[in-house]
């Protein structure tokens, strides 16, 4: 299989397209003014007369669309796209075969009005249209600025409002899908992947909202063109600008940030080459510490540098660089120590580089090729303690080439390889002993082949395989075919669709980072000869309806197992190689409802979540021979959670944000009780007696010496749970033309009736009686801040 799916995906793609006796129909490519094809252009088709869509269809990224069948006569094509004059086109559709009308659209102040058509016939409906079992969901850069954020808009926490998708703290932006753990996500930038894409330790991402066109989860059920991660696939797809200039910028409590965009002159276009070529560049820093500098030292910053240039040649061929480089600092060793007795020097970052190539292919279907580098790395240091100090990274070379290709009578072929080499290596020292000296390096490959079969308004059929193999310098190799199957079916006139989908995935990837705790940063390491490979089977069912014009609903059940999933084993013995970790078992149930509403007044959606999720282990704390397992519920084991969200339009030009977040309890576990803890003492008349709490030198006890040292007695593990999580959130912002541009200033405000959700338990044994206190997540949290832009 490996050796066949490369020399089809050639042969594929070289030979040119099949033509078979299709009904009728029209395609061709949409372009701008400038010759660039336009992505996510809606094109419907309607009767003369008539406002009722025939069929609705998007146009894919290299502008082509295909809109078939289609009954013969006369027949009208809308083009409709946000920031664009809508075009209206008539044309004869043929009984068999397809017309060609490549359209061209001029740029427009085009409001959202523009796009209501009798049914609402939006994204949500092409993607409804033409995904057999993925189920995904897509935010919009607009929609994630009117999102109440953390001093800023975020495009990571926006997911949590998706279904499926739970975050168990509000300190960190780290997430779940589905009962899978935080590094089972796989989070790419423009098609390459990042480690850690949080600042902070978590509690926000790297990516600027003003360089962000759209982000899209897919939480299951995805086809075998995706692999690497096993639990869900967040895309995060750049802006490149309007290819003039253009100034955004904003200040926040948080940060300043700033993306300039641009064109390339049409003199070096021409030398080049070029249709079109548009770039942006984007920089964020904190500013606190400069602000303050000159009362106070304020030892962290953050910063953020990114950069996308997309270019289209005379041939049709797309090119586009990614860039992004960030880092966060915290040097205590610059504050005194009386100040600050325990200073440490902590750094972490990520760096991206890559380069993609997109080949339109006449007749539909496009090739791409992709190159790049993603690393990660940190570093922990003690200034007064320079033998101790902690470093780990990794680094991720991608290579990959795909393609699909429409070979008629309603089929879709598509293939692909990647190639990946990870390095990583983590270290940890102090006193002169060195507690972790570990490294790693290997190469992953995958080779795909899918097929795709529509009946327009009646089926859908996607099936396909991708192998997935692991050759580590150190360990045995590993090969892993993994299979996926999805299929649709409509009814009600193509207004609703019944769906299943299952599949197997696989990764080599862990993070070993303690997701129990709200901060933290990931540790990464592969698959090697004391650390399993993760597969997990999956599969899912789902209803999705479109009941009204401007409504969606969608309802899903799913059913996953996990195996080769790795925690730290607590009670590790140095002497025993491999002891390091321990490997367990995993699964998890549920169902997702999601109901959203688009179009104009109040929009908005209401996500919820049922989910059961369990995790097996050794119990490396029973102390028995051979440890025997314990089945617990892992931290995101949040049964029932409720997201609703909604945005409208408020008197005088301001437009509002609401979200309400209501989640069931996430389990811990709970101390049972507490006891002192004895050990050998020698009095003055030398007596060698055993205490368990402060005592005087003639061995009784000391009051003022406090009650000792005190051991805890856990219940099982995570048994308990903490008391409901519920927080309400809103904002509101109005945007100010002017004849230089628009400034917008906005206000947040977090938890607004100030709900003192839990964090952490903390237990005190050695009062009488024993006391429990809590510490809570963020309390009312107003913020402000403005966005710029010039043109």
């Amino acid at each position: 299989m490996a050796r066949v799916l490369p020399l089809l995906l050639v042969a594929l793609f070289m030979a040119a397209p099949l033509e078979a006796l299709d009904d009728g129909g029209v395609d061709g490519r949409v372009r701008d003014a400038d010759g660039r094809p336009l992505r996510a252009v809606t094109v419907v088709a309607l009767a003369p007369g008539e406002e009722e869509p025939l069929r609705t269809v998007e146009t894919d990224a290299t502008g082509y669309y295909r809109i078939q069948p289609l009954p013969e006569g006369t027949i009208r094509l809308r083009f409709i796209r946000l920031g664009h004059d809508a075009v209206e086109v008539e044309v004869e559709v043929p009984d068999e075969g397809r017309v060609r009308l490549d359209v061209e659209m001029a740029r427009g102040a085009i409001g959202l009005e523009a796009l209501e058509v009798t049914g609402e016939r939006s994204r949500t409906r092409v993607r409804f249209e033409d995904d057999a079992g993925i189920t995904s969901r897509e935010i919009s850069g607009d929609q994630i600025r009117l999102l109440p954020g953390l001093a800023e808009s975020d495009p990571v926490r926006a997911v949590e409002i998706l279904p499926g998708v739970v975050a168990p703290t509000d300190f960190s932006a780290a997430f779940h899908v589905r009962g899978g753990s935080s590094d089972q996500n796989l989070i790419v930038l423009d098609g390459f992947p990042l480690f850690n894409p949080f600042h902070m330790g978590g509690i926000f991402s790297v990516f600027n909202s003003d360089l962000v066109d759209r982000v899209e989860l897919a939480s299951g059920g995805f086809p075998a063109q995706f692999g690497g991660r096993v639990s869900s696939v967040l895309q995060v797809e750049s802006d490149p600008g309007p290819g003039e200039f253009q100034l955004d910028g904003g200040v926040s409590l948080l940060a300043a940030r700033m993306a300039l965009s641009g064109g390339v002159p049409e003199g070096v276009e021409d030398r080049l080459g070029l249709e079109s070529a548009r770039w942006r560049l984007a920089a964020r820093r904190s500013w606190i510490d400069q602000v303050a500098r000159p009362f106070t030292e304020v030892p962290y910053h953050i910063t953020d540098l990114q950069g996308v240039f997309e270019a289209w040649d005379r041939k049709g061929n797309r090119w586009t660089l990614t860039a992004y480089t960030g880092e966060d600092v915290m040097d205590l060793g610059r504050v005194e120590q009386e100040d600050f007795p325990l200073r440490i020097t902590v750094d972490w970052g990520n760096d991206v580089l890559g380069a993609r190539w997109l080949r339109a292919l006449e007749g539909g279907g496009s090739l791409e090729a992709r190159a790049g580098l993603t690393r990660f790395s940190t570093s922990l240091g003690f200034v007064d303690f320079d033998d101790t100090r902690f470093t780990s990274g990794i680094d991720q070379w991608t290579l990959a080439f795909q393609g699909d290709r429409p070979v008629g009578g309603g089929w879709t072929l598509g293939a692909g390889i990647q190639a990946d080499r990870y390095d990583w290596a983590n270290f940890a020292e102090t006193g002169g002993t060195v507690f972790a000296d570990d490294a790693g390096a290997g190469w992953s490959s995958a080779v795909f082949g899918q097929v795709k079969w529509a009946r327009p308004g009646s089926w859908l059929l996607e099936a396909g395989v991708r192998v997935e193999g692991w050759s580590p310098e150190v360990g045995p190799g590993i090969v892993e075919p993994t299979p996926r199957l999805a299929v649709k079916r409509f009814f009600l006139g193509g207004d609703a669709a019944l769906k299943a989908s299952m599949g197997r995935y696989t990764q080599v990837l862990h993070s070993v980072r303690d997701e129990e705790l709200p901060l933290g940063i990931d540790v990464w390491l592969t698959a090697g000869e004391d650390v399993p490979h993760v597969v997990s089977d999956q599969v899912q069912v789902g209803v999705e309806t479109f009941p009204r014009p401007g409504w969606f609903v969608a309802l899903d059940g799913y059913y996953r197992d996990f195996t080769g999933v790795i925690t730290n084993n607590l009670a590790s013995d140095p002497n025993i190689s491999g002891d390091t970790f321990l490997a367990g078992t995993g699964r998890a149930w549920g169902s997702d409802l999601f109901v959203e509403r688009s179009g104009e007044g109040v929009t908005g959606s209401l996500s919820v979540s049922w989910l059961r999720a369990e995790r097996t282990f050794p119990d490396f704390a029973s102390g028995q021979p051979g440890r025997p397992p314990i089945t617990f519920p892992p931290i995101n084991d949040r049964r029932l959670d409720v997201d609703l969200v909604l945005r409208a339009p408020l008197p005088r030009g301001w437009e509002g944000g609401l979200r309400w977040h209501v989640g069931s309890p996430i389990p811990y576990t709970r101390p049972l009780t507490g006891f002192p803890l004895f050990g050998p003492r020698q009095t003055r008349l030398g007596r060698l007696r055993w205490e368990g709490a402060a005592v005087d030198e003639d061995g009784a006890a000391d009051p003022e010496a406090g009650a000792g040292e005190t051991g805890v007695i856990l219940g099982p593990r995570n048994a308990a749970r903490y008391p409901w999580y519920h927080r309400m959130d809103v904002s509101v912002r109005k945007t100010y033309q002017r004849e230089w541009g628009q400034i917008t200033p906005y206000l947040d405000i977090l938890n607004v009736y100030n709900q003192g959700n839990v964090l952490f338990y903390f237990y005190d044994y050695q009062t009488d009686p024993a006391t429990r206190t809590g510490l809570s997540m963020f309390p009312v949290l107003p913020t402000v801040g403005f966005e710029v832009r010039l043109r």
